[in-house]
């Protein structure tokens, strides 16, 4: 790593990576739930990180780099903290008021990695970027499962 745009690249493929650990994660907690509002909301959220994940590709494409990199093993951990809760045998309203409280965790650690990769793009002058990047902040700052 010699420059911030290595440094830059590197911050969104960790960004990739938790948006792919986490879509999966979802995943298995809209099969694990049973209130539809929650069910509902969780689906809403995994089409808004599919659409993420798209805008990812698109900076990747444009800087032409490989999205593929490290596993994000903070949200390895977090996600990890959800299979845990889901393995407990909880009430079904104790299991989703779990999965709520490890869902905002997942979210606040991608805002604060997204955050970081748009004040890169900005330091390194890419407005395109910062665009991108701010209109996933601005969905991710807008939205809240409960």
């Amino acid at each position: 790593m010699q420059d911030l745009s290595d440094l830059y690249v590197l911050k969104l493929q960790e960004i990739y990576s938790a948006e792919q650990q986490g879509l999966e994660a979802m995943q298995q907690a809209a099969q694990a739930v049973t209130t539809p509002e929650l069910q509902q909301g969780l689906t809403m959220h995994i089409d808004q990180t599919q659409q993420q994940i798209q805008r990812l590709d698109q900076l990747f494409q444009k800087l032409g780099a490989q999205p593929s990199g490290e596993t994000n093993l903070a949200m390895q951990g977090l996600i990890q903290e959800a299979q845990k809760l889901m393995s407990q045998g909880a009430a079904p309203e104790v299991l989703e008021a779990g999965l709520i409280a490890c869902q905002q965790a997942m979210e606040h650690h991608e805002i604060a990695c997204y955050g970081t990769a748009r004040t890169y793009a900005q330091l390194l002058g890419d407005d395109e970027a910062v665009q991108l990047l701010e209109q996933t902040l601005g969905k991710r700052s807008a939205r809240t499962i409960s």
